[in-house]
């Protein structure tokens, strides 16, 4: 247990490396014939579980200060993809796996015992595969070939399941052409695309991807990639600022494709001061007031949003809420429960998420094994009246090990 108390933020921080672009370059690393260098790369608990996919999918891995190196090394064999609780190394390790031809059994653990998988199947077996899952979640089955062909998918829950499509047909023998239904987070599957792109790969999409065309048999180009600063992370840092001094954070690109640079959307929207400073970005309080904000397309900022709304003037309405469910909690549930304890207006209505700022009371704030509820938690206890006890906030390791640590660098009082 962490109590977070009402504290003065004024320093600097660094966001962490993003773990979503990290495990986007070991996947290509498993796919790629040469050597992969991984710069500022994430050791956070979903890194982790990709490195050991990586390793069990036959490659070697190797472990360095601020690189990570991996190479050819056996084939595999088949056997076992332990993906922890990430759930976008089930879905996109799912179709890498079945391009050997060797059975593999995807597991997962905690939170992701309870995401839903099954819309996997039907698409990899139209594209030569075998996938079962366990009555719809893990642990799933798969063993190919994959061959590529005509195949649709439903991308109405979650871009993961195409973004490990579009890292694996390109590496079949034969061409890919798919039809994608409904897509949400059509923000990720383009940063997909560009990251592919980038190291050679030939990937015909329109702007709204509900068409892709891939040409099998191809190969990447050496890659040597580094890895961005993670806006997922750093959206905490920068709502501690606005809700309670000033902040400036780094290692954050302005022309990043990551979706949740659009906090500074909002936070712009709420009132808050924004600058930047070469790859650093300000953010310094401001007489805060509610917004409205679609955060459809990036979801994750749904926690750090509700932070920054329980402590601004009148009415905030998020939109997008159903996009909640079937993350490591249920986001929505969670923040409700959360914050209602502490005295806020939060509610559900319709598929926007209201809340309606004003003091928050001390109280016991359990973060349901969330990462990011338990980072909301603690930022809105900056400004809150007594301080918030955060409960299991060990979570954080799944994607920002050091949140906790560089909450108190830039001034949060943690005991």
């Amino acid at each position: 247990m962490r109590w977070i108390k009402p504290s003065r933020i004024d320093g600097r921080a660094s966001a962490p490396p993003s773990k979503s672009m990290m495990l986007r370059a070991v996947a290509a690393a498993v796919l790629a014939k040469d050597e992969t260098v991984i710069r500022n790369p994430s050791f956070c608990a979903d890194a982790l579980a990709g490195l050991g996919i990586a390793k069990s999918l036959g490659r070697r891995v190797r472990r360095e200060t601020r690189i990570v190196r991996i190479g050819s090394g056996g084939a595999p064999a088949g056997g076992t993809l332990a993906c922890g609780e990430s759930g976008l190394c089930m879905r996109m390790f799912a179709p890498i796996a079945a391009l050997s031809g060797r059975p593999f059994v995807l597991e997962g653990a905690g939170s992701l015992l309870g995401r839903p998988m099954a819309f996997m199947e039907a698409p990899l077996r139209r594209l030569g595969a075998v996938c079962r899952t366990t009555n719809g979640g893990p642990p799933v089955r798969i063993s190919g070939p994959l061959r590529g062909g005509r195949s649709s998918i439903d991308g109405s829950l979650s871009s993961q399941f195409l973004t490990g499509l579009l890292m694996a047909l390109p590496f079949c023998s034969g061409d890919s052409d798919i039809r994608v239904k409904d897509i949400k987070s059509r923000p990720y599957a383009a940063m997909t695309l560009a990251f592919l792109r980038s190291f050679g790969l030939a990937i015909e999409a329109g702007e709204s991807l509900e068409r892709i065309k891939i040409g099998g048999g191809q190969r990447f180009r050496k890659i040597d990639y580094t890895v961005e600063g993670d806006w997922s992370g750093g959206a905490f840092l920068l709502v501690a600022g606005a809700l309670a001094g000033r902040v400036t954070v780094g290692r954050l690109s302005p022309d990043s494709l990551q979706p949740d640079r659009r906090i500074l959307e909002a936070l712009a929207l709420a009132g808050a001061r924004i600058a930047w400073e070469g790859n650093r970005v300000v953010v310094e309080r401001d007489r805060l007031a509610g917004f409205d904000f679609d955060a459809t397309d990036c979801p994750d900022l749904f926690p750090p949003l509700a932070a920054l709304a329980c402590h601004c003037e009148g009415r905030t309405r998020i939109f997008g809420a159903d996009r909640l469910a079937h993350k490591e909690s249920d986001r929505a549930r969670a923040l409700i429960s959360e914050f209602s304890k502490a005295g806020a207006k939060i509610a559900v209505r319709g598929n926007r998420l209201e809340i309606r700022g004003g003091p928050l009371r001390a109280a016991s704030f359990d973060s349901h094994g969330d990462h990011r509820i338990a980072m909301a938690g603690a930022v809105a206890a900056l400004t809150s009246r007594e301080g918030l006890r955060i409960e299991g906030g060990g979570c954080v390791a799944k994607s920002y090990p050091r949140f906790f640590r560089d909450l108190k660098t830039i001034g949060g009082q943690i005991t």
